[in-house]
C-alpha cells in the first residue's frame, strides 16, 4: 500500500507473526484479538523499541507490566482488554494518545507523568471521578462517555480543554467547568441534568449536547454567543425561551419535549437557525 513499509521488524504472539509498519512517518504494530494475556506474549519485542504506536485492543490484558519497554510510543490502543487499572504507563512520557474503550479501569491512578498527553478515551469503563488528571494540562481532549461519573471536579488545571465527553453517566448537576475557557464541544446528554447553569464562562463553546435529561426550561445559555449546534431534544421542556442571544446558532434540536404555544413564533428571534428537529415535537 501506498504510504506503509514494511520489513522495519516483527513479534510473534502464540506462532502467529506480526510486522511493523510505517505509516505516514510513524512506526506501528497492530496485534489485535490474539488473546494476550501479558506483554511478555509479545516474543522479540525487545528488538522493536523505537515503536510509536501500540495497537494491542481485544486481548486479555489485566496488567500494563512490561510497556516501560517502548519509550517512544505516542499513540496506545488498549481497547478492549480486561484493565482494571494504568500502573505501569507512566514510563511512557512521549504518550500523547491513549485508547482504554471497554475495560474495567475504576480511577486514573498511574498516569500523572504523562504530561504530554493530549488525548483520553476511556469510555465503557468504571470511572467514577476525575482524580490523577491534575498534572495533565496538556489535556485537549477527554472521552469519558458510558463510566459512573456523578459529579465534575477536580478539573480546574485542565485549561487546554477543547472537547469533553460525559454523555451517559450518572450526573444531576452541571459544575466544576468555571476554568475549562477553552472548550469548544461539551457532551452532557443522557446523564439526570435538570437545570442548566455553570455554564456562563464558557463562551468558546461551539456544541452542546443536553438532549435525554430532565431539563423543564431553557435558560443559563445567555453567555455562549458562540454555540452554533445546541442539543435540547427529549427532555421536559415546554417553552422556546432564552435562546435570544444565541446569534450563531445554526443547529438546534428540540424533538420530543412537550412544547406549549406558537413554535414558530416563539424561534423568530433566533434568526440564525437553519435547521431543527420538530417533526416529532409532542402536542
Amino acid at each position: 500500500m501506498r504510504g506503509i513499509k514494511m520489513g522495519l521488524g516483527s513479534v510473534k504472539v502464540h506462532g502467529k507473526k506480526f510486522n511493523i509498519k510505517e505509516e505516514m512517518g510513524m512506526l506501528r504494530l497492530v496485534v489485535n484479538n490474539m488473546d494476550i494475556e501479558d506483554i511478555s506474549d509479545l516474543k522479540g519485542r525487545e528488538k522493536i523499541k523505537k515503536l510509536d504506536g501500540l495497537d494491542l485492543s481485544n486481548n486479555s490484558l489485566s496488567s500494563l507490566k512490561g510497556l516501560e519497554i517502548f519509550p517512544n510510543l505516542k499513540q496506545l490502543f488498549l481497547n478492549n482488554n480486561q484493565l482494571t487499572d494504568l500502573e505501569g504507563l507512566n514510563s511512557l512520557k512521549n504518550l500523547d494518545r491513549i485508547f482504554l474503550s471497554g475495560n474495567q479501569i475504576t480511577e486514573f491512578k498511574g498516569i500523572d507523568k504523562l504530561i504530554n498527553l493530549q488525548w483520553i478515551a476511556a469510555p465503557k469503563n468504571k470511572i467514577i471521578d476525575f482524580k490523577g488528571l491534575d498534572t495533565l494540562t496538556n489535556l485537549i481532549q477527554l472521552d469519558l462517555e458510558e463510566n459512573l461519573i456523578t459529579e465534575i471536579m477536580d478539573l480546574d488545571t485542565l485549561i487546554n480543554l477543547q472537547v469533553l465527553i460525559l454523555c451517559r453517566n450518572q450526573i444531576t448537576e452541571i459544575n466544576g467547568l468555571d476554568k475549562l475557557t477553552q472548550l469548544h464541544m461539551l457532551l452532557l446528554d443522557h446523564n439526570s441534568i435538570a437545570e442548566i447553569k455553570g455554564l456562563e464562562p464558557l463562551t468558546s463553546l461551539e456544541t452542546l449536547y443536553l438532549n435525554n435529561n430532565q431539563l423543564t426550561e431553557i435558560r443559563g445559555l445567555e453567555t455562549l454567543t458562540n454555540l452554533e449546534t445546541l442539543y435540547l431534544d427529549t427532555n421536559q421542556i415546554t417553552a422556546i425561551k432564552g435562546l435570544g442571544q444565541l446569534g450563531r446558532l445554526k443547529l438546534l434540536y428540540l424533538g420530543f419535549n412537550p412544547i406549549e404555544g406558537d413554535f414558530n413564533k416563539d424561534i423568530m428571534g433566533v434568526e440564525e437557525v437553519q435547521e431543527f428537529l420538530k417533526d416529532y415535537m409532542q402536542k
